[in-house]
């Protein structure tokens, strides 16, 4: 068996919201993902020396603008392809996740299915 396609994929959440945090890290972990969760971009930084394969951010973070962070993580070289998602429970999350540079966006409370759905698109 392949070494490199025998790993799991992994999946970054920075996430101030406990329990939408825990209900994320479970969604992913029961579905085989290798899942890191921050509460900030700070503490996301310091979470692992391999990058995600995916991201998801949420925009209104308590000490920090997600799109801020979007914008800084697609002006980076070593993470600039990595896939971002903005969540939010804003109604014009699709626009703000567009103007950050974000891969994609999804709004709170969200279902499941979409969270897997939106996952698989982007790493499958």
């Amino acid at each position: 068996m392949n070494k490199v396609n025998s790993q799991k994929k992994k999946i970054l959440i920075i996430e101030d919201n406990p329990g939408i945090l825990f209900a994320m890290e479970q969604a992913f972990s029961m579905s085989g993902y290798d899942v890191e969760t921050a509460t900030n971009f700070k503490g996301a930084l310091h979470v692992s020396k391999t990058p995600p394969d995916l991201i998801f951010l949420d925009v209104f973070l308590e000490s920090q603008d997600g799109r801020v962070v979007t914008k800084e993580l697609k002006a980076h070289k070593g993470t600039k392809n990595i896939p971002v998602v903005i969540l939010s429970a804003y109604p014009g999350i699709a626009e703000l996740a567009k103007e950050a540079g974000a891969d994609n966006s999804l709004a709170k409370p969200f279902e499941l299915s979409e969270l897997l759905a939106i996952t698989k698109k982007y790493i499958a």
